[in-house]
């Protein structure tokens, strides 16, 4: 088994973290740096390698850059990655249209993958949701509520935004005031889609019970990034559902 580098930019989150720990403990990755914002560490991340601020971690050194911090944050996980010639792994949620842009255009030359959620659960919702809705037709109306912790500061999240484009792309009817985000307690996520009809309503439930369901479908997606081509990859690639509009390539 051939082994991956990795670098964590926001290591001090609670998703880096535990990206970190469970790398450590995977004989097929090498960690060669946790990157955290500041000196300080939080109890998760005890004996977790880390490297506060921003350095280079070796030029030309390849493997993937994975990415779960904030906007500024991304950029610099985009240059790191540029200077290692690696792909990057984007799990960063709330990005601007300028750094999915900026995101985009690096695809040109390098591979990489902007993952608003790494389950590969989701992942199969998100193209169960898109057939039901082009089975279903517009006699269904289609809802969405997702609920997370009181901490997440997205709404609604991108993992509601990515299954509402999914129902849209299906030829689903959902408007914007049927998306309904709820922020409360210390809910990891959950994420349902209803379709509406005549005497009837069908729901698809996702609900994560930890927060490593995340983590661990990073590190899979990362090693599925690792050597491949420039291009713009989604979690649709590593399952093998390819969504329109995604997958590799320029």
């Amino acid at each position: 088994m051939s082994t991956v580098h990795i670098v964590v930019i926001g290591a001090n989150g609670r998703m880096g973290a535990r990206v970190c720990a469970l790398a450590r403990e995977d004989a097929s990755m090498v960690i060669d740096a946790c990157v955290t914002r500041d000196e300080g560490a939080s109890a998760e991340e005890k004996n977790v390698p880390r490297t506060a601020g921003e350095k280079s971690f070796g030029r030309d050194a390849g493997g993937v850059v994975i990415d779960f911090s904030s906007s500024s944050g991304t950029l610099s996980a985009l240059k790191t990655a540029r200077e290692r010639g690696a792909a990057l792994l984007v799990g960063t949620t709330g990005l601007d249209e300028k750094i999915l842009l900026e995101l985009r255009e690096a695809s040109r030359t390098m591979a990489v993958m902007v993952a608003a959620n790494t389950s590969m659960g989701v992942c199969v919702m998100s193209d169960a949701v898109s057939r039901m809705a082009r089975l279903l037709g517009p006699a269904y109306r289609a809802g969405i509520v997702e609920a997370h912790h009181e901490m997440k500061k997205d709404a609604p999240s991108g993992t509601a935004k990515r299954l509402a484009k999914a129902v849209r792309d299906g030829g689903g009817v959902l408007s914007d005031d049927q998306i309904v985000a709820l922020r409360g307690g210390d809910v990891i996520g959950e994420h349902t889609v209803r379709f509406a009809g005549a005497g009837e309503y069908l729901e698809v439930t996702h609900r994560a019970t930890t927060r490593d369901l995340f983590a661990r479908g990073a590190l899979s997606a990362a090693k599925w990034l690792n050597a491949k081509p420039a291009g713009w990859y989604g979690v649709e690639d590593v399952v093998g559902v390819r969504q329109e509009g995604r997958g590799g390539g320029r």
